[in-house]
């Protein structure tokens, strides 16, 4: 019972110390508009996973170690791979006329931005079904872990329609575990 007692003093300083506004983090505004053109217009031929080698390109105000952006990618593409198909090597083999990962770009961006998607005009993440490119927000609105939804695009690229119709079929291995997702104007 003394342990029960404990704990609860200990929430309630916790809960006192803090201001309310203090428990929610707070979230600027997305990045500008991230189109086509300039996913296009990145240089990709410096940087590229170390598993399967998936042309990179890195924007200079993403912070963090270059090294373990890329090793995060690889194995959040090994993950859902082996979810997905139960396969990690299907990333190297084409499968269904998908070409092998190494032939896919990725332009990693800070943070949420602008974009023209099917359903929403602010992007976490985005496929450009033509041109082999998903560029990816490394933190994203609400509490996520970095890359949230690179699974997510690797879905598209993989055969979930871009309207979402067959969701169904790749939400187990797509969806981020504990992910919260908070509205813009929360924390501000």
């Amino acid at each position: 019972m003394n342990y029960f007692i404990l704990i609860a003093l200990n929430l309630l300083l916790f809960f006192s110390a803090c201001d309310a506004g203090d428990l929610i983090p707070e979230f600027g505004s997305p990045i500008s508009e991230i189109t086509l053109a300039d996913a296009e217009s990145q240089d990709y031929s410096d940087l590229t996973t170390p598993l399967y080698g998936i042309q990179v390109s890195i924007r200079g105000d993403v912070g963090g170690n270059e090294g373990n952006i890329l090793e995060t990618l690889d194995e959040m593409a090994t993950n859902f791979l082996e979810c997905q198909f139960g396969d990690s090597s299907i990333g190297f083999d084409e499968f269904q006329m998908v070409m092998p990962l190494s032939e896919l770009r990725v332009f990693v961006v800070p943070f949420t931005f602008e974009c023209e998607a099917i359903d929403r005009d602010t992007c976490d993440g985005l496929y450009f079904f033509d041109s082999d490119i998903i560029v990816i927000a490394r933190e994203i609105r609400g509490i996520c872990d970095d890359f949230a939804f690179w699974k997510h695009e690797l879905g598209h690229r993989y055969g979930m329609a871009g309207d979402h119709s067959n969701l169904g079929d790749f939400e187990a291995c797509i969806d981020p575990p504990g992910c919260i997702d908070l509205p813009f104007g929360i924390g501000d």
